[in-house]
């Protein structure tokens, strides 16, 4: 595997993984068989369904200010034994692993878990779908265009489309974090961090004359639940795939996250609601492959981009495993958060299971619940019903509103030669003249790759490890002054 540049989309997933994103970048996938399962056969299918994709034997390692996708020194596992945590290096790897568990007679269970950087939800269809054809001896899809190629492609067309996505984007995106739930004041975190769950959605909405897929019916739902919590113009996160018909069948990391804003009108019903969302979302298919951070610049590191965020996939048909009763679990918990809310929903031949995974910093497991009940009566209701007269199960909850601002210039308590000397170190790396004591790194232009560098000057300089964490919470030469102070006092220097 040669080195080649990473995605923008892996540049950001990797600064947050080095400053300590526990399971949330994880993407764990169960299958359970029952009968009489050809043990050396599955295991040899594994396998070689590892060497059949490059992508999940990569690791990644920062070379010159550039991240790059590389071998990884540890090749992904395929073991039998107890089911245990993986321990992901994304600097050296494996980024993969199969784990084969005895759990009863003719019972066994097969789980493999991926890290984000090198899997998505699509890539679960097509490992399933190759691992029953590999165990059964039937002959695999043609081989698909390595990833390193497609993302050389995508990055191309990001370039030729940037100077449109700006203007698109110019018009849209407001970078606030604010909350709108349906009970007290929360504080949410652009950092990911543990995590839990609730159900809900089991069953498909009856979308009836709509006029917009089942998707796009869920999405206006939320938005329009959001509006009723207090959100003026309610904004979602969505995870949009980017493969393309020759590409389709490349497994990888090949999705963006973009924002989709709603506008609802005084009065108006939730079928224009559904409508406005359907063309919204259409307007940001235009730009799909372009990252936000690309069109907009000075985006913070964090976990989702906005608090609010949706996943969405319509699974492939159920595997062929000959002589096998299998059930796969497609939206196994990994029990991480990315952000205060995030609904994952994964639609089958008739089916709709969706969970709402939540950031216990923000809400309990009560206001959870309560927020997938209101989803369930939203989508429920008439879609002539005025958005203001929805029915909501929380309509005598307090609505919450919290702003989490950039960070306040403050005066530093770090001796003015060490603050100095910071600013010095950013003026440097940024390649800039002047730089105020508190300006935000990514309002000057920083990303993932100059916090790797200013972390090293600093290293270097004062023999201190600064927490990566600094530049989420006090992105600002003033916080990090403060940073190196305090670990410059800790370690007795």
């Amino acid at each position: 595997m040669a080195r080649n540049p990473a995605s923008p989309l892996q540049r950001g997933m990797w600064i947050n993984e080095l400053a300590g994103s526990g399971t949330a970048y994880q993407m764990p996938l169960a299958i359970t068989f029952k009968g009489p399962l050809d043990v050396p056969a599955l295991l040899a299918a594994c396998k070689a369904l590892l060497d059949r994709h490059e992508i999940l034997n990569a690791a990644f390692q920062e070379d010159d200010g550039e991240l790059l996708i590389v071998r990884a020194d540890i090749a992904p596992t395929v073991t039998q034994g107890p089911e245990q945590q993986p321990d992901f290096d994304v600097r050296w790897g494996p980024l993969a692993r199969f784990t084969l568990t005895e759990i009863g007679p003719d019972r066994h269970r097969l789980l493999f878990v991926a890290h984000h950087l090198v899997f998505d939800g699509m890539s679960k269809d097509l490992l399933v779908r190759d691992l029953a054809d590999l165990y059964a001896g039937r002959p695999v899809a043609p081989a698909a265009p390595p990833y390193r190629e497609v993302i050389q492609a995508e990055r191309q067309r990001v370039e030729e489309s940037l100077t449109e996505a700006e203007t698109f984007w110019k018009a849209r995106w407001r970078d606030q974090f604010e909350v709108f739930l349906p009970s007290g004041e929360n504080t949410a975190s652009r950092r990911p961090g543990p995590g839990a769950s609730v159900v809900a959605l089991t069953e498909l909405p009856d979308s009836g004359d709509l006029g917009v897929t089942t998707f796009e019916h869920v999405l206006a739902a939320l938005h329009a639940l959001l509006h009723r919590y207090g959100a003026r113009e309610p904004i979602v996160s969505v995870d949009l795939s980017t493969r393309r018909p020759e590409t389709a069948e490349t497994l990888g990391l090949l999705v963006n996250e973009l924002p989709v804003v709603a506008r609802p009108e005084p009065g108006g019903t939730f079928r224009r609601l559904a409508r406005q969302v359907r063309e919204e979302l259409r307007a940001v298919y235009a730009f799909r492959e372009v990252p936000l951070a690309r069109a907009v610049g000075g985006l913070s590191p964090r976990g989702s981009l906005t608090p609010v965020s949706v996943s969405y996939r319509r699974r492939g048909p159920d595997p062929d495993f000959p002589g096998l009763a299998v059930a796969v679990d497609w939206a196994m918990f990994n029990g991480g958060a990315r952000g205060a809310l995030h609904l994952q929903a994964v639609e089958g031949p008739g089916t709709l299971d969706a969970w709402l995974r939540y950031d216990p910093r923000v809400l309990t497991e009560a206001d959870a619940e309560l927020v997938a009940a209101d989803l369930r009566a939203v989508l429920g209701q008439s879609p002539d019903t005025p958005v203001s007269e929805l029915i909501l199960l929380s309509s005598g909850a307090r609505t919450s509103q919290v702003r989490q601002a950039g960070p306040a210039a403050v005066a530093s308590t770090a001796p003015p030669e060490l603050v100095e000397a910071v600013r010095q170190i950013w003026a440097d790396v940024l390649r800039l003249k002047q730089v105020g004591p508190n300006e935000d790194l990514f309002d000057l232009g920083g990303h993932s790759i100059s916090i790797i560098n200013i972390i090293a000057r600093i290293s270097k300089q004062y023999d201190v490890e600064v927490p990566m964490d600094v530049f989420f919470d006090n992105p600002t030469v003033v916080g990090v002054a403060e940073a190196v102070a305090q670990a410059s006092t800790q370690s007795g220097a």
